[in-house]
């Protein structure tokens, strides 16, 4: 019962503390569904909502305590050349609803001085915020903040009553009590936005730690950062210690020109200067010195008003750099380089992770001795190619090649020498196939190469094209310079078979052919199909 009783008072306090807005409820929706923009907004029109609600319930307090004619907030732009009206209550028909010069009439007096203004009987045109003359009795009061004026409340009521001094207290506590709401305003609303950044940051986080390759981390870190802060440029650097080079590996937003890709040497500019001395620059977040090197003297940063080089530090070695940088001055506040400072850190990590990854991926795919990949890597990626030209129509072109007389090449001159010639096959078929093209080490002297989108005729090609250079190569032995040649099978997709195994064995058996009929030639599946090759013997 004790306990039940003690809930039920604790969800009391929780729902009165909501009620006055002590526990936030803006942004209380789901993080993931949300974006900076709406939040910001949200927790604005909640915020400019109250202010004016608690102006209106003060103002209208005063008109009717004070039996006023009209009470008036008058708000003084970023300029402080206008007054415009916040909250009104009048029981008049001219209050003016366009904005006020700040030097007009009586009001240009509380402006000017920054003290209160008590008139017994305003002269025509002393109350700008009237269109038409009236008779009344003014007060004017100074809103200010640590200072600086922000407004002007005003009130004043029809008849011969001035106000008296203890009316005046009264207009000045009520004009603190109406800065007050608007202060907690911003109270809430900064511990609104630390909350929203704090949960922004921790998915951030979460999502690098999720990123398992470089690109992965490059993307992850700039979306992570941008729910920081707003930027208008981002750019990672790498360095190679052996070198001693930067590399732009990553750039995001308005990059200069040349800043993608670019590598330069130790100087002294702000990028090089943080990865040597591990600490991030400038040290207040802002470009004092406009033309401060930051990567070279033939990339320049212009325009930018904020910027924030971080170094990227893992096991206490500086690998790089991240640099954020922004148009706006002031873009990162000590709470801003706070967090991508740890952001840094995270991205130091992962990138040598993803390092490490990527070796151990390429360990497992590539064959070692000749770089090209190894043949289950080949099994799949020649799957998910043919299932791709399934899905689009197209071809696929399989080219399963053969070192001729390569038993003869190891006795010869040895298994070392027999490695040379496998790495020079293995170069000039790296060397002819395109990017989108698959060329692998198939299994002792065998390669397989997969055409992307490739047809009969231009298979035989560049199946001719690298046997004939192949056949140039020279390669070099204590016992003399020696050359070898290749035998090439070749099956096309869809046209000599449906699937993976059949297009392997009518290529496997289309170069059994070129290898028993002459060597140094490629033969396809339909030559064998229409007896165009004849067999030669096998010596």
């Amino acid at each position: 019962q004790h306990r039940a009783t003690l809930q039920r008072a604790m969800r009391t306090m929780r729902d009165e503390a909501r009620d006055f807005r002590l526990i936030s409820s803006s942004l209380a929706a789901d993080p993931k569904a949300r974006s900076r923009e709406s939040d910001e907004e949200r927790l604005a029109v909640g915020a400019v909502q109250a202010i004016h609600d608690t102006i209106y319930f003060t103002i209208d307090l005063l008109k009717k305590s004070l039996d006023l004619n009209t009470c008036v907030l008058l708000w003084l732009d970023d300029a402080g050349e206008h007054l415009k009206i916040k909250e009104c209550v009048t029981d008049s028909d001219c209050v003016v609803e366009h904005a006020i010069n700040a030097d007009a009439g009586a009001l240009g007096s509380v402006v000017k001085n920054r003290l209160l203004v008590n008139l017994k009987d305003p002269k025509r045109g002393h109350l700008p915020y009237y269109a038409a003359p009236v008779d009344v009795s003014f007060l004017g009061v100074p809103v200010l903040e640590d200072g600086h004026l922000r407004g002007v409340l005003c009130a004043d009521r029809a008849g011969d009553r001035p106000f008296s001094e203890r009316e005046e207290e009264l207009l000045q506590a009520a004009s603190e009590q109406m800065l007050r709401g608007i202060q907690s305003e911003r109270v809430f609303a900064a511990v609104e936005r630390a909350k929203y950044e704090h949960e922004r940051f921790f998915a951030a986080l979460a999502r690098l730690n999720r990123a398992l390759t470089a690109e992965d981390v490059y993307t992850t870190t700039f979306e992570a950062t941008r729910e920081m802060c707003d930027f208008d440029l981002a750019a990672i650097t790498l360095f190679d210690k052996g070198s001693k080079r930067h590399t732009v590996v990553s750039a995001v937003g308005e990059a200069p020109k040349g800043l993608a890709g670019l590598s330069f040497g130790d100087n002294a500019g702000i990028a090089s200067m943080v990865v040597k001395n591990k600490h991030f620059l400038p040290a207040g977040g802002e470009i004092r010195d406009k033309d401060a090197l930051v990567f070279t003297k033939k990339v320049r940063l212009d325009g930018m008003e904020s910027l924030l080089v971080l170094p990227l530090i893992c096991r206490e070695e500086a690998v790089g750099s991240f640099a954020v940088a922004a148009r706006r001055p002031r873009a990162f506040g000590k709470d801003k380089r706070e967090m991508l400072t740890v952001i840094a850190t995270h991205v130091a990590v992962k990138l040598t992770n993803a390092q490490l990854y990527g070796r151990m991926e390429e360990m497992a795919t590539t064959d070692g001795l000749t770089g090209l990949v190894n043949h289950r890597t080949f099994q799949e990626r020649f799957g998910e190619m043919l299932a791709r030209a399934e899905r689009t129509g197209g071809k696929q072109a399989l080219l399963l090649t053969d070192i001729d007389h390569f038993k003869k090449v190891n006795d010869t001159y040895g298994h070392p020498i027999g490695d040379v010639v496998l790495r020079g096959v293995a170069a000039v078929v790296r060397d002819c196939v395109r990017k989108v093209d698959l060329a692998a080490r198939y299994g002792g002297e065998e390669f397989a190469i997969v055409l992307e989108g490739t047809d009969l005729a231009g298979a035989r090609q560049l199946a001719e094209r690298i046997r004939a250079e192949v056949q140039k190569q020279q390669f070099q032995s204590p016992k003399g310079a020696f050359s070898c040649t290749l035998s090439l099978g070749i099956a096309v997709y869809p046209d000599d078979g449906r699937d993976g195994k059949s297009i392997i064995d009518h290529a496997d058996q289309s170069l059994y052919s070129a290898k028993h009929g002459g060597r140094n030639r490629a033969v396809a599946w339909p030559d064998l199909q229409s007896g165009a090759v004849k067999l030669k013997a096998v010596k």
